[in-house]
């Protein structure tokens, strides 16, 4: 090979690699986007079930979790309802005792979007 040639493969490469780059990081932008909505409720049902918890004094143990369901925060007024758009989505909350705090956790699934390690 001379060096011309090797120019034009060095340049199709680093073409090739740049591309590369900007299709990764455009996809890694829309999944964010995507699932930025979803986020939001998970934290919308956190705040419900904050208040579902100092409401009713259900604080966990420091080695036990409680677990409430959108179905139990919405039969007691808590929240109304828990959907993206037209996607009408189930899910519930973990509360922890961590230390001095409690941890709240939430999970939600809908048809586009599940939480990763939402159990059914």
């Amino acid at each position: 090979m001379n060096m011309k040639q090797m120019q034009r493969i060095k340049i199709i490469w680093g073409a090739f690699l740049i591309t590369l780059v900007v299709m990764l990081t455009f996809i890694g932008f829309l999944y964010k986007n995507k699932s930025g909505a979803y986020k939001q409720l998970e934290k919308e049902l956190e705040e419900s079930a904050k208040k579902y918890v100092d409401a009713r004094f259900l604080y966990p143990d420091e080695k036990d979790f409680v677990k409430i369901s959108f179905e139990e925060m919405k039969s007691s007024g808590f929240i109304e309802e828990l959907k993206k758009d037209e996607d009408v989505c189930d899910g519930y909350v973990i509360v922890k005792h961590n230390g001095s705090i409690f941890e709240y956790k939430g999970f939600v699934s809908c048809p586009k979007f599940t939480t990763k390690g939402y159990e059914k």
